[in-house]
């Protein structure tokens, strides 16, 4: 072996032991679980002083530890098996500081008869004592096989503009689907989640074109279980 050789080999070893040190080094590091940073957060139905809470309880309400000791990932779950959290991402930044970033659920129902939501997703989710969010009331019991189809549905009504502000209550009875507008006494008759956009979208076409409040005060009933068809039952 020449003496360059001999140089470089010894040069790989110093890097090694300088990089073995850092790491040793930065896995002591204390972990400030007093500073906590949101990132892109937006709390409503929670707050950062319950995420503080969680954060502590699962360190054993110590203040700080080192890095090695702590599981992001435990910590991450444990932050979104609150009722209100959707999902959590920690960071850890070289400071030892922490930053999270929180996604609530977002309701899209509320049940009225048992006072909790059906989140986009089609989970239940608790009203919150913080605060609380106008979305359409199912005024009818809800089983639990509906509810992914609710979820589907309500994120439907919630993200279009019309629907939004036009739907203001549901009633569930067997596979009948009966709306409540807002403004107009006639309901509207679904049967089935199947197909509700495209069906919504017959009612709007219908709407906008004959739009009358004379003519909408007269009605009873919208009907819309017939292909491409909105059937209109008067008073």
């Amino acid at each position: 072996m020449n003496f360059n050789s001999i140089k470089i080999f010894f040069l790989l070893l110093f890097f090694l032991g300088l990089s073995a040190f850092s790491v040793v080094k930065n896995g002591n590091r204390n972990v400030n679980l007093k500073n906590v940073n949101l990132i892109e957060t937006n709390l409503k139905f929670t707050s950062e002083e319950l995420v503080n809470k969680l954060l502590k309880q699962s360190t054993s309400n110590n203040s700080s530890l080192q890095k090695r000791n702590l599981n992001l990932n435990l910590l991450e779950n444990l932050i979104e098996k609150d009722s209100f959290i959707k999902s959590a991402e920690i960071f850890l930044y070289i400071d030892g500081n922490i930053g999270i970033k929180i996604v609530e659920k977002n309701p899209v129902f509320r049940v009225l008869k048992d006072n909790y939501y059906i989140d986009s997703s089609g989970n239940t989710m608790p009203v919150s004592s913080i605060f609380s969010k106008e979305t359409p009331l199912i005024i009818s019991s809800v089983i639990e096989r509906d509810l992914n189809n609710l979820g589907a549905l309500g994120n439907f009504l919630e993200n279009d503009v019309f629907l939004n502000d036009h739907i203001s209550g549901l009633e569930i009875y067997n596979d009948s689907l009966i709306f409540h507008v807002k403004g107009y006494d006639y309901k509207i008759n679904m049967k089935g989640f199947e197909n509700h956009e495209e069906r919504f979208t017959n009612y709007k076409a219908f709407y906008k074109s004959t739009y009358n409040d004379s003519i909408f005060s007269f009605i009873k009933s919208i009907n819309l279980n017939f292909n491409s068809q909105v059937v209109v039952q008067k008073k």
